[in-house]
């Protein structure tokens, strides 16, 4: 049976103004840890009546310790063709500000890559919309704040974004490393450009053989040092579809070929994902069996990885008994749970693995729509942001 998403915490409001009151005795280190754990836009709700919330909506250290606490996702920019349709919030304490969503919905903008709370996209300067008139910039949404990065040696309009975040001793994530995959007039072969924020430089300039399909460039998986793609289906090609992987460390590159027994079609949906921060999930909907299978890629006793079937649910056992054409699969970490997140047409579901409850998170507003991941988080975007005025 389908029901609707429930707010899934509490938040005594009357508890944090006492809290960020000058009255408060707690020393400051633990005040800021119990604060860290708000999320965004409770925290900005107390903005223009607590001078403790102010001062620390410009520290650093507060914004990246919030940033550390919460991972699950917030919700979904909606795009189509490239071009940003909408925001799906799915967590009800989550919060984007009309300036923000007004940015990213200006014509001739598109959203490259989403993850840590963070938003990278290409915007036009000037002109038609090409590469040499347009300039990549780091949103923070839920802040109103972006940064503009140094322009990519090689640019291409229609590629797709992977993050990799740097850990420090303090076990925050300031810095991050970027994987920016474009495809080239040549089928086989991407460009593949890695820029360091630390260095604040574009380090590596290189074309891969990615294979003789296309890649899904707006879902990769970083897992480590390694970053993954999987192949579109849809194309008139002989090749299976597959997995691409490439090491950021090594500059190694692979073809990890899909389960036989998974039997996927062109008609088919399928999507990869992060299992609990450590396996690549593979997931395939059957559009014939309307059967939803969730592959594993684990080493095998003889040190190969191989893939191994960890669930296997159909849209009927689900409760949705009308024939469906699902467009989209992902997964969704949400606190202790694993969340089936697809599309079916306009309409946006989630499926938890683990209690088996269906829940229709809302509708896109458009069919067949391409769902970004977003994290509603304080994280900066860098050293030289500026804030969007607000509206």
């Amino acid at each position: 049976m389908v029901g609707t998403l429930k707010n899934t915490c509490n938040i005594n409001l009357v508890v944090l103004k006492k809290l960020a009151s000058r009255s408060c005795l707690l020393p400051d280190d633990v005040l800021i840890e119990i604060l860290s754990y708000l999320p965004a836009k409770t925290f900005f709700k107390f903005l223009p009546v607590s001078k403790t919330f102010r001062q620390l909506s410009s520290s650093s250290h507060f914004l990246l310790s919030q940033s550390y606490h919460s991972k699950a996702i917030s919700g979904f920019f909606v795009q189509r063709y490239s071009t940003f349709w909408s925001l799906l919030l799915i967590d009800p304490y989550a919060g984007v500000p009309r300036s923000s969503l007004d940015c990213l919905r200006k014509r001739n903008t598109r959203i490259l890559g989403s993850a840590g709370g963070l938003v990278f996209v290409w915007h036009r300067n000037e002109g038609s919309f090409n590469a040499t008139t347009s300039s990549l910039f780091v949103y923070n949404p839920a802040r109103r704040a972006r940064c503009h990065l140094h322009s990519p040696p090689s640019k291409c309009l229609r590629g797709g974004i992977a993050v990799r975040f740097m850990t420090d001793i303090n076990k925050l994530t300031k810095d991050y490393k970027l994987i920016y995959l474009s495809p080239t007039s040549q089928s086989s072969l991407h460009h593949c450009q890695v820029y360091d924020s630390a260095a604040r430089a574009w380090t590596m300039n290189k074309q891969l053989n990615c294979g003789w399909r296309a890649l899904d460039l707006q879902h990769p998986v970083v897992n480590g040092e390694t970053v993954f793609w999987v192949s579109t289906l849809g194309t008139r090609t002989v090749i299976d579809p597959y997995v691409f992987a490439f090491n950021m460390r090594t500059e190694c590159t692979e073809i990890i070929e899909l389960p036989e027994e998974a039997t996927i079609r062109d008609a088919d949906t399928i999507g990869i994902a992060e299992w609990e921060r450590s396996s690549l999930c593979l997931i395939h909907y059957g559009r014939l069996s309307q059967v939803f299978a969730l592959w594993l890629l684990r080493e095998t006793r003889n040190g190969v990885p191989g893939w191994m079937k960890a669930h296997e649910i159909s849209l009927e056992q689900m409760g949705l008994t009308k024939p469906c054409y699902v467009s989209s699969v992902m997964l969704s970490e949400a606190e202790t749970m694993m969340l089936l997140v697809f599309t079916v047409y306009d309409e946006v579901y989630s499926y938890s693995i683990k209690d088996g409850d269906l829940k229709k998170l809302g509708s896109a507003g458009i069919d067949d729509p391409t769902l970004i991941p977003y994290v509603n988080l304080l994280r900066p975007c860098g050293e030289q942001e500026e804030l969007l005025e607000a509206t």
